[in-house]
């Protein structure tokens, strides 16, 4: 039996960033603020990491929004960071029924 869903809110971007230089930094990302910095499922930003954790350079980075947004707020904001960043995928976040419909960081 499925759940039936009253309203979905889009809430923030997973955006898969492609770095031979280390975790990445951002800076000017309104109307989003990154949340973290995980590879390989382990969160390497905010906080430290262990040393010899091997990194690959794939890092998910979530971004969440910090006021309202639509599908071309995340649209320019993958455009903007095109600019800088090499990315390889990026998962649109949604509230449903005001419960997230992805997971935390661990």
């Amino acid at each position: 039996m499925e759940r039936a869903v009253k309203s979905a809110r889009l809430v923030g971007v997973d955006i898969y960033i492609i770095s031979e230089n280390g975790v990445p930094q951002f800076t000017d990302l309104a109307p989003f603020q990154c949340e973290f910095v995980s590879n390989r499922g382990t969160k390497v930003w905010p906080g430290n990491f262990l040393p010899d954790l091997l990194l690959v350079n794939w890092y998910r980075c979530r971004f969440l929004a910090t006021s309202e947004i639509t599908d071309k707020d995340i649209d320019s904001f993958l455009a903007r960071l095109s600019e800088t960043w090499l990315w390889s995928a990026a998962q649109k976040l949604w509230l449903y029924d005001n419960e997230p419909g992805f997971s935390k960081p661990y």
